[in-house]
């Protein structure tokens, strides 16, 4: 799950590479599709100018406050990848700050290696394995998931209480991304039991993860930081709605919209995500009864807020870090 939200976890040590026709093949195709979701976007916008003046009714005040919010989201973000890094290693928090701003960065040119390579490997001369990885990016994820999914059900659950109904197709998107958090959730259980299987022997980096746990207090304090992160963005979300639309009713339906897409600013498939998330944004958003242009209006300001508010903090921590060195 925005500065984007994508993690997976690296291939095994000993694993053949890719060969690098098929993976040049995958990359133009990412990127073509990138690339036509984009075009399509510039089509609709000349098409429906008048439409696109909308940004104009977003003013400094509500730009800024989003942008606060983005920063502080960033800030909780980071504490809940950092903790089940740290049953690992010692990892300063503004030091895994800035690697995952650079990460952020590479994902713009290499969806999820670009992200994941960047982490990786800096980790990794910190002495962290492909499994210990793998494992501390899967609960990050997975319980980051179930946040959102936990938000989403508050949400819809306030909005019956308002409004006395909910769309059919929004509470069914909501369902599913329960199921996902909480098939998340048993997947975590169980997975160092599976991993420990003999079939699951030639892959190291899943083998290996048959030793990991994760304590209570980690993963409360996990869940902690992801429900202020996601807390955060669905107010982001709303608040860009409601000015946006002029009408204060939208908060809590624009802020829907941000916990139903979560699980796709996880997964990247384009370069940064570019155009998969803003047009699944719009998409939702018409469920809800908002028209596209303005769910791809918040889905374009979010991620450039989001962005600026990741490089802002990563600039910050690296500032911090090189004062503290120069001591």
């Amino acid at each position: 799950m925005s500065a984007r939200e994508t993690d997976a976890w690296a291939p095994a040590e000993d694993a053949r590479p890719a060969p690098v026709g098929g993976r040049s093949h995958k990359y133009r195709v990412v990127t073509l599709v990138a690339i036509v979701l984009i075009a399509a976007m510039a089509v609709y916008f000349l098409a429906r100018r008048e439409e696109v003046a909308y940004f104009r009714r977003l003013s400094l005040a509500v730009v800024l406050l989003t942008l606060l919010f983005q920063f502080v989201s960033q800030l909780l973000w980071n504490g809940a990848m950092l903790l089940p890094l740290r049953t690992y290693m010692k990892l300063g928090y503004w030091e895994l700050f800035v690697v995952r701003a650079g990460g952020v960065l590479a994902s713009y040119g290499v969806p999820v290696a670009g992200n994941i390579g960047v982490r990786l490997a800096y980790l990794r001369r910190r002495g962290l394995d492909y499994s210990q990885f793998a494992w501390a990016t899967i609960t990050s994820n997975i319980l980051g998931l179930a946040a959102a999914a936990a938000l989403g059900l508050i949400a819809i659950g306030m909005l019956r209480m308002r409004a006395g109904s909910v769309p059919g197709p929004v509470v069914a998107l909501s369902a599913a991304v329960s199921l996902l958090g909480l098939g998340g959730l048993a997947a975590l259980a169980f997975l160092p039991r599976l991993a420990g299987h003999t079939r699951f022997q030639r892959w190291p980096w899943l083998s290996g993860m048959s030793g990991h746990e994760i304590n209570r207090r980690t993963i409360v304090s996990v869940v902690v930081f992801s429900l202020g992160r996601h807390g955060f963005n669905f107010l982001s979300f709303g608040l860009l709605y409601q000015a946006l639309l002029q009408a204060p009713r939208e908060f809590l339906n624009g802020g829907l919209v941000y916990a139903i897409t979560t699980p796709i600013r996880i997964v990247s498939i384009t370069p940064g995500n570019l155009g998969i998330n803003e047009w699944v944004t719009a998409a939702v958003g018409m469920m809800l009864s908002f028209d596209v242009t303005t769910g791809l209006i918040v889905a374009l300001v979010f991620r450039v807020l989001s962005f600026a508010a990741q490089t802002l903090g990563g600039l910050s921590a690296a500032a911090w870090l090189a004062l503290r060195s120069a001591e």
